[in-house]
């Protein structure tokens, strides 16, 4: 029976993760501070199921602080390293914090699992910052050029990972997420962010004219690709789909679900908003067996059918 600690268990990605190992007869010991860049009450939400299996156990406390860390036990197999504090807008008002959580945090953290056997660190497509089109799709050996203190916090923490396990003799495993969606998403993404405002009968931003291009992959696909380069991957994959849309088309997936003529409002894109995104995820398919699954519209229907289902917890954020 393998052992796991994760990080930002109470999270958007984490919290799925979580749900799958216990599935998969893992004992898990998860770490969250309740971040307050979103409404503790989600998050605990996130959590309230899994809190019933004899399997997981639940520290509060903060990846930053030795004696928080030192409350996990040291026989760990596996570290999936998933706290982080996300969002590149977010990123460019306060990036002395993202540099604090995303690049201290992960040292001080993997300094406490020295002796642990594999680390699999959630990194994501904005280490590649924006990408010329004759580069699409885009592999793991394309330069890494970030345009956020989100990216570039999360490039320097790729960095030290790999330094890291060379001189502790640990295996790694680096997973760049392209656009995550799904059920228990932060209110301030795209997608929960629309239907709330679509429930409110509110309009919808859409930055510049909607044809940027997003590579959105579902929570379960990215869920299922963490838990196979768990067992088998080494190195660093891509993990999208390789199909990417515009958000006009998002956004009239939506409407189309919902049944709701949608009120859009074309805004100025914010700093650091690359134009696309789209994952080669050859390397992941090859070496992991990964394919995501979920169709986008089905994917879709699950996050409407959620914001329904908290629709007075997001209301209050």
């Amino acid at each position: 029976m393998s052992i796991a600690v994760v990080t930002g268990c109470a999270g958007f990605i984490a919290s799925h993760l979580v749900d799958e190992l216990l599935k998969n007869n893992w004992i898990v010991y998860g770490i969250d501070n309740f971040h307050p860049y979103y409404d503790r009450e989600l998050k605990e939400l996130n959590l309230k199921h899994l809190k019933k299996s004899k399997n997981f156990t639940f520290i509060e406390g903060s990846i930053l602080s030795k004696s928080d860390l030192n409350k996990i036990p040291k026989n760990i197999d596996y570290l999936f390293h998933y706290a982080a504090i996300a969002g590149v807008r977010n990123s460019i008002l306060h990036p002395d914090e993202y540099f604090k959580i995303n690049l201290d945090g992960t040292k001080i953290l993997l300094q406490n699992f020295i002796k642990i056997k594999k680390i699999i660190f959630a990194s994501t497509s904005s280490v590649y910052g924006e990408v010329s089109s004759n580069d699409f799709p885009v592999s793991e050996n394309h330069l890494l050029n970030p345009i956020s203190p989100y990216g570039e916090s999360k490039k320097l923490a790729e960095e030290f990972c790999q330094q890291f396990v060379i001189k502790n003799q640990i295996e790694l495993v680096i997973l760049r997420f392209y656009t995550v969606f799904g059920p228990r998403q932060r209110p301030d993404e795209a997608f929960t962010k629309f239907i709330r405002l679509i429930l409110d009968k509110k309009p919808v931003p859409i930055y510049g004219d909607g044809n940027k291009m997003r590579d959105f992959t579902y929570v379960s696909d990215i869920v299922r690709g963490s838990i196979l380069a768990s067992i088998k991957g080494s190195g660093v994959y891509n993990l999208g789909t390789n199909n990417p849309i515009t958000v006009n088309q998002m956004v009239s997936t939506i409407e189309k679900l919902m049944e709701l003529k949608i009120q859009k409002k074309y805004v100025k894109s914010p700093t650091g908003d690359v134009q696309k995104t789209h994952a080669n995820i050859s390397k992941a398919q090859k070496e992991l067996g990964y394919s995501p699954n979920m169709l986008f519209e089905d994917g879709v229907r699950n996050c409407i059918k959620w914001c329904i289902e908290t629709q007075n917890i997001i209301s209050k954020i």
